[in-house]
């Protein structure tokens, strides 16, 4: 679930869902609320990925991302990418 293989498309996986969703965050400020949200219209709801993932596997995803510091959290609790500078 992870890695995508043979039977795991790549918007299934974690790597690729996470891809996506550093796309979401960019270089702004957001909580884990409004992440879903704005998620959901530019993804699930555009309908651009076939399979999406549930709301569960999304916390599952920023966890897995978190461990991989491709993300981080505030003391307020809102996600930022590590990999850019934070405009807010």
């Amino acid at each position: 679930m992870i890695l995508p293989n043979k039977y795991v498309t790549l918007t299934e996986s974690y790597i690729g869902i996470s891809a996506l969703i550093l796309e979401t965050i960019a270089d702004k400020k957001i909580t884990v609320d409004k992440l879903w949200s704005k998620f959901q219209r530019k993804y699930i709801l555009s309908k651009k990925i076939n399979t999406y993932p549930t709301y569960q596997k999304f916390i599952y995803i920023l966890e897995f991302m978190y461990l991989c510091s491709m993300i981080s959290y505030t003391d307020k609790g809102e996600i930022l990418n590590e990999n850019l500078k934070v405009s807010n």
